[in-house]
């Protein structure tokens, strides 16, 4: 039986992973506390024995009374009797508890500035450190103290196979279940504040967790939004203000030159055309959606440009604004597939004006 999709780096898309970091970033820049799950209420719970243990056990909580069941989690009708159990009601969410003894479970101090890529950071120790690899375990983390005078955190992460868990992921699905959280301890009461689903992202299972969460999800999502926008605002601020300081150089460093030299540049300039990439740009702005332009020719006093276009009318009419050069005048018209193919000169203004 193979498993479920689950949240885990290994499994993410390079979108969804770096999704799931900034909303890390986020809730720790907001002071978003984390919101505990692994003690919560649910309808179904099963817990899964120790190592060598197959026994399942079972707790419907459904109509105001417990009722337990034992099955064996190794049988190949699990899914079916899982099925029997759910009964025919959709939407039953169900929580997994481990025994303590079937995980790997360590404590390591590491420094406090490890915290904003902690999941990160301890994907990298256990690999490292044990024959465990990312793509082979479900894992967690959390904080269990800090040492304020050294300034290291004191990290319990918790791993287990995914061979120990995903087959009992494979049966839940088929069996039509949805596992709210998987979480390690010796009872409910006494579980670690853990899920073993999540990867070791914390913010994210929160956020979509609870009736005033999807706020704070949507008030994350349009921070980075905005964040994204104001980045790309200061990159264009940036460039507008280098081009301005390219050409006051370019000015001042004419200012020094001699009357006739400084004549000279000023006819250049004054007879240097439109940027072409902004001409491009600006026709694209002005042209109406059913007219294209197929030749872009300049010359000496201008532009000449070739159209396809469903009339003449139109397309003259839509340049007579473009800005940087004066009114259009329609040098040939001939019909074409789809309309008329029409050429129209441009000419350039004098003042130096741009589009």
């Amino acid at each position: 039986m193979s498993a479920p999709s689950a949240p885990s780096q290994d499994r993410s898309s390079p979108v969804e992973a770096a999704f799931r970091q900034g909303i890390d970033a986020v809730s720790r820049v907001l002071g978003l506390a984390e919101i505990r799950i692994d003690r919560d209420p649910a309808q179904l719970t099963l817990q899964l024995g120790a190592p060598g243990e197959p026994g399942l056990t079972v707790i419907d909580r459904r109509d105001g009374q417990d009722r337990t069941y034992r099955l064996d989690g190794a049988a190949d009708d699990l899914a079916d009797r899982l099925a029997a159990i759910r009964g025919g009601r959709p939407g039953l969410r169900a929580k997994v508890i481990v025994d303590p003894a079937a995980c790997f479970i360590r404590t390591l101090e590491l420094p406090s500035a490890a915290l904003p890529r902690m999941r990160a950071v301890l994907a990298q120790e256990l690999e490292a450190a044990t024959p465990f690899r990312a793509d082979q375990v479900f894992s967690d983390w959390y904080v269990e103290g800090e040492e304020t005078e050294t300034r290291l955190l004191r990290v319990r992460q918790v791993v287990l196979k995914r061979a120990r868990l995903a087959p009992l992921l494979s049966a839940l699905a088929e069996a039509g279940l949805t596992v709210a959280v998987v979480t390690v301890g010796a009872a409910e009461d006494r579980s670690m504040p853990v899920d073993l689903l999540s990867g070791g992202h914390h913010a994210l299972p929160g956020l979509l967790r609870g009736s005033g969460n999807p706020l704070l999800a949507a008030a994350a999502v349009l921070f980075l939004l905005g964040a994204f926008a104001g980045l790309r605002q200061h990159q264009a601020a940036t460039l507008a203000a280098l081009d301005e300081a390219f050409a006051g150089a370019r000015l001042a460093a004419a200012a020094g030159r001699p009357p006739a030299v400084q004549a000279g540049t000023a006819v250049i300039l004054a007879e240097r055309g439109p940027p072409l990439t902004r001409t491009w740009d600006a026709l694209a702005a002005a042209l109406p959606a059913p007219v294209s332009a197929e030749v872009l020719r300049v010359t000496g006093t201008g532009l000449e440009l070739t159209l396809l276009a469903p009339d003449a009318g139109t397309a003259v009419s839509a340049l007579a604004w473009l800005p940087g050069f004066g009114a259009p005048v329609l040098r040939e018209a001939a019909p074409a597939e789809g309309g008329q193919r029409i050429v129209v000169a441009l000419p350039r203004l004098r003042d130096g004006a741009r589009p």
